[in-house]
């Protein structure tokens, strides 16, 4: 009963969060129907997850318990996804949308260190070497790069594309490897992609990062079997990280395979609208990078 009661306590600030800024975002892409700030959401939460893999998946400089997941990396995980891809780059969004000066950065800078510090004060969140200190500047920063990026994509600045592609990119595939790593231990499916979750959340982005290069590229230098050097190339990837034992299984590349197919279609939908492209004319070449 005790720990039921735990869980229940530690998941509500996360859910509440949630839901508020979930109703943020609802409200601005109301306000604002210009397509430009999908990209510019995805832009931030690649910006975000970036961020995150160096201060949280490779340094461990703080641990989150939201005590939603029974397995503690895992768990840690998903307040990640919570902060860096919902939290955080929809509020910068925002911020930019409603062009709000650095009176309101400021003041939503303030809100999540204050959230950073009541979280610390329930033990729902834990700083190693991290301090609030680092949220508060790189929080600063992160609203004014939300601008400066709005301004490049408004511009089509062709790298601002490039860019906002291949991290988008990279975060949807890190959330569905996500979500079938969660999937695969509770069902048992066998997927051994790794063989410690240490070692799971500090290779799997790195593999992610190496798929969106590969899709990006073939998009760019689209031609007549461009889906087959797709096929092929992450193919090969997947038996090399089988046979140098990075995956644990034969069976890890056989379940990953349909997974590949489905990104494919989504990194053709994704590119397509970060480079104003409509599906059907999905065959033609555009400008490179």
């Amino acid at each position: 009963m005790r720990l039921k009661r735990k869980i229940k306590n530690n998941s509500v600030p996360f859910v509440v969060l949630l839901i508020v800024h979930a109703l943020i975002l609802a409200f601005t892409f109301y306000k604002k129907r210009d397509k430009i700030y999908r990209k510019l959401l995805l832009s931030n939460i690649g910006f975000a997850y970036l961020f995150e893999y160096f201060v949280l998946n490779l340094f461990q400089g703080y641990t989150y318990k939201p005590n939603i997941l029974k397995n503690r990396e895992l768990d840690n995980i998903l307040g990640a996804v919570f902060s860096q891809a919902i939290y955080i780059p929809i509020i910068g969004t925002t911020i930019t949308a409603f062009h709000l000066g650095w009176k309101w950065k400021l003041l939503f800078t303030i809100y999540f260190s204050l959230i950073e510090r009541l979280f610390i004060h329930w033990k729902i969140f834990r700083k190693r070497w991290w301090e609030t200190f680092y949220t508060f500047f790189f929080l600063l920063l992160f609203f004014n790069v939300s601008d400066i990026w709005h301004r490049l994509l408004k511009g089509k600045n062709p790298i601002a594309r490039g860019i906002t592609s291949y991290l988008s990119f990279t975060s949807i595939s890190v959330n569905v490897l996500f979500i079938l790593s969660i999937f695969s231990m509770r069902f048992k499916l066998g997927l051994g992609m790794v063989h410690t979750w240490k070692e799971h959340f500090i290779i799997i982005p790195c593999y992610s990062l190496i798929i969106s290069a590969i899709l990006l590229i073939t998009y760019k230098i689209r031609f007549k079997y461009s889906q087959l050097l797709r096929i092929f190339f992450i193919t090969i990837l997947d038996y090399l990280l089988y046979r140098f034992n990075v995956f644990k299984n034969k069976q890890t590349v056989y379940l990953l395979f349909p997974i590949h197919l489905f990104m494919f279609f989504i990194s053709n939908r994704l590119f397509n609208m970060i480079y104003n492209q409509d599906a059907g004319d999905s065959e033609k070449v555009i400008d490179n990078v």
